[in-house]
């Protein structure tokens, strides 16, 4: 695979980053360098810590709790970017190295969704502020988490088996920091699954989390080559990206276990070799089927670059009168684009996948739900090409996620909306938005009598894609309604049901009001009369029942409170850490 030039720019807004390019441990034998640079155009000022308006670095001494000097930011100064100083960058134990790169790798994945191709917005903390904390050394025990009410990334360590005396910092792994990451960003994009109850609601956040990993992972030049060539461009080999944290779950596990295997044929409907209660478990049929989508496209696009790049050879040699290409060189010329051809792919995946984040509706989501969302955002997004929806809803249905793939498909809205209706107003008047939503209270599904919020709209204009490749700007009003429901749920003398979220997100196109979807959790919605909707709120029921007969849900903890029999949960999400990886 050619690399790429390097390129020099005297724009000072542009600060050269620079994060972990491989697992710990796995660095090529006299690297120069464990960092690979980020050219980050920065619309903000940058501060020793590493520290910005959105993302702050704290690191702590985990025996005193102090906290450390960080990292210094050095401006630009003639032709150099400006950057943050990492005295050596073959020392990845060195304080500078772990704040710079957890710094670098949180900053990338937020590029990922915010890409005018995906999000095409700025992104949104859950919490209150707009700055999330990256703790880089929290202390020693086997974990890394996302913490809402701290506002923070949290990065552990543990006792390496092979180094003694060393640690292994989960702050310099690429795949976990990225992981942790993505659960911020998708606390911030849907934030009613870090309350929800149900476990696919949060085994999807770890499925959308895992995921996160390979997109950053495809970004790393020296990753990237390297697995290449280990796997002569087959992603469904295990050494590929399908792997998460080697080095850390084999620190955990031993021998060489990652945390996780994506590459896999998880499914439903084979409970006895999954435990569908427990999210981590549950999240590789999600993940399983995002990563088979990632593999399909890519094999599409290397073998349509493939043929594309060996017809001009062919062509060469024959006006050479020059022998025929071997097969040999034909695998060669194979392994040649598998490296931009993998790149393109994630491209494409990252439109249907992540693009799909705002189009959940509010409260609390199936999978069937988020294969809804999916194919409404490509639907919008690619009308032309229904190739990666057709293989959405065949993995959806294979892995026993839905019974009938038309429970997919869009639902027309019947919603027809006057020419006059002002979207400007109702993107920026929470008074109009609210005025709307009554007006409109029966469409948009909510109950009667029940109290309902509107969210901040999303007025967004993306990129997309149509077939061929051409590329075009559309905007779109994405409005949002959530209320509170419930759903029968008895365990002892004072609990009758448990609080459940459930909203409708409408999406408006703005040039022509015409509305180009409705997706609802409203069990009136045609979409919720299908077998996965009752799967759903069976699977709510016996996780719940599970985590009180464990302890992990305490009557009358902040988390955990019983109103008029009603059971209402707060921050399940929060406890995804503390169960078994």
């Amino acid at each position: 695979m050619a690399k790429k030039k390097a390129t020099i720019t005297t724009d000072t807004n542009v600060v050269k980053l620079k994060y972990m390019d491989t697992e710990p441990g796995h660095a090529a034998k006299g690297a120069k360098s464990l960092m690979q640079g980020w050219e980050y155009v920065a619309s903000e000022p940058l501060l020793d810590g590493p520290v910005c308006r959105r993302v702050a670095v704290i690191d702590l001494d985990p025996n005193t709790g102090a906290v450390l000097p960080g990292a210094r930011f050095l401006p630009p100064k003639g032709r150099k970017q400006g950057r943050y100083e990492v005295k050596d960058e073959r020392d990845a134990d060195a304080l500078d190295f772990m704040q710079v790169s957890v710094f670098t790798s949180v900053m990338k994945m937020m590029s990922i969704f915010e890409a005018p191709d995906v999000l095409g917005r700025k992104l949104r903390w859950a919490f209150d502020g707009k700055q999330l904390l990256i703790v880089p050394r929290a202390g020693k025990m086997p974990n890394a988490f996302y913490h809402r009410d701290s506002r923070s990334l949290q990065f552990f360590s543990v006792d390496d088996p092979d180094r003694p005396g060393k640690l292994v910092h989960t702050c310099l792994s690429p795949d976990i920091v990225a992981h942790e990451a993505t659960h911020a960003i998708l606390d911030g994009i849907a934030p009613d699954l870090y309350n929800a109850t149900s476990p696919q609601s949060l085994a999807m956040h770890e499925a959308i989390a895992d995921l996160g990993a390979v997109m950053l992972a495809v970004r790393t030049d020296r990753l990237l080559h390297q697995v290449m060539s280990d796997t002569g461009g087959d992603l469904r080999k295990a050494e590929a990206f399908n792997e998460i944290a080697r080095q850390f779950g084999k620190a955990v596990y031993g021998g060489e276990r990652p945390l996780r295997n994506l590459n896999n044929k998880a499914s439903m409907t084979n409970p006895g070799e999954l435990d569908l209660s427990e999210p981590h478990e549950l999240s590789t049929v999600l993940s399983g089927a995002l990563y088979a989508l990632l593999v399909a496209e890519y094999e599409e696009i290397r073998q349509e670059d493939y043929e594309e790049k060996l017809a001009k050879q062919e062509a060469k040699r024959k006006e050479a009168s020059d022998p025929e290409l071997t097969d040999e060189e034909k695998d060669r010329v194979r392994f040649s684009v598998s490296g931009f051809a993998l790149f393109k792919a994630t491209e494409k995946f990252k439109r249907i996948a992540f693009r799909a984040l705002d189009y959940l509706p509010p409260g609390e989501i199936s999978f069937a739900d988020y294969g809804r969302a999916m194919v409404a955002a490509d639907i919008h997004s690619n009308p032309d090409d229904p190739e990666p929806r057709d293989f959405i809803k065949a993995e959806f249905i294979r892995r026993g996620m839905v019974e009938d793939a038309g429970t997919l498909d869009l639902v027309d809205p019947g919603l027809d909306f006057p020419t006059e209706l002002d979207l400007e107003q109702l993107a920026s008047s929470d008074w109009a938005a609210y005025q709307f939503a009554e007006a409109w209270r029966d469409k948009l599904l909510i109950p009667v009598g029940i109290p309902f919020e509107v969210r901040p709209r999303l007025d967004v204009t993306r990129k997309t894609w149509r077939k061929g490749g051409a590329a075009a700007l559309t905007r779109t009003l994405l409005f949002k309604v959530h209320w509170q429901a419930a759903q029968l749920f008895r365990t002892g003398d004072l609990v009758q049901e448990v609080a459940v979220a459930r909203g409708t997100t409408l999406a408006i196109d703005w040039d022509t009001h015409k509305v180009h979807s409705l997706l609802s959790t409203s069990p009136d919605h045609p979409s919720q009369h299908d077998g996965s909707t009752s799967q759903n709120n069976d699977m709510r029921t016996a996780f719940l029942a599970a985590n009180i007969d464990e302890g992990l849900l305490e009557f009358g903890s902040p988390n955990v409170q019983i109103q008029n029999g009603t059971l209402r949960v707060r921050a399940m999400g929060e406890m995804l850490h503390m169960m078994e990886h």
